[in-house]
């Protein structure tokens, strides 16, 4: 394998077994075993488990800038429902695409591990910001009511996050027969609310 390979196995193993046991419950043993690597291997391409963690986060803010940037596109439209739904559509499969990293943040966030901390200031922040600034440009421009456009911003994120998290830990309990028309339904539910 080569080193870039290799490095990629790591991240791939790391991802899987931080998911299932968390940063704490994780050896670097179990690390080096998972992606089929001794001990020094691992450590001459991470560190320590912090590097690892890091380099993980780096991957998905990374994944995640390419959709970040057709989010941005759609915003300048001023289509309101249509950004509502696309914003929605992303929140929802990235609980669909990506479960294992949801259960690392709520692993990293239930340990109180400074790492969840990096992982909103790299990935949440600029997009909790991105969104409240599109919220209060509509505000200015008359077309939604005057709100707390922070406050209005983790609402809508909640009402999208809130039903990716309850089928991502019931999948047995919680239906979604229309889930292509989930994110258009919320943006109309969350637009008939905040429109002036």
């Amino acid at each position: 394998m080569k080193g870039e390979e290799r490095r990629e196995a790591i991240l791939k193993a790391a991802i899987a077994l931080f998911a299932e046991k968390g940063f704490r419950g994780t050896t670097t043993r179990e690390l080096a075993a998972a992606a089929g690597v001794t001990e020094p291997v691992l450590y001459r391409h991470f560190r320590t488990k912090h590097d690892l963690y890091c380099a993980i986060i780096e991957t998905k803010a990374l994944q995640a800038a390419p959709v970040f940037s057709a989010l941005r596109e759609i915003a300048a439209r001023g289509d309101d429902e249509a950004f509502i739904a696309a914003l929605g559509e992303l929140i929802l499969c990235r609980y669909e695409e990506d479960p294992e990293m949801t259960r690392i943040l709520l692993f990293s966030s239930l340990e109180r591990h400074e790492l969840s901390a990096l992982f909103f200031d790299r990935v949440f922040r600029d997009f909790n910001a991105f969104l409240a600034d599109y919220i209060r440009r509509r505000i200015q421009a008359g077309s939604f009511a005057e709100v707390a456009p922070e406050a209005a911003a983790r609402s809508l994120i909640g009402m999208f996050a809130y039903h990716g998290l309850m089928r991502l830990l019931f999948p047995d309990k919680v239906s979604a027969p229309d889930r292509e028309q989930i994110p258009s339904e919320m943006a109309r539910v969350f637009l008939r609310g905040i429109r002036a």
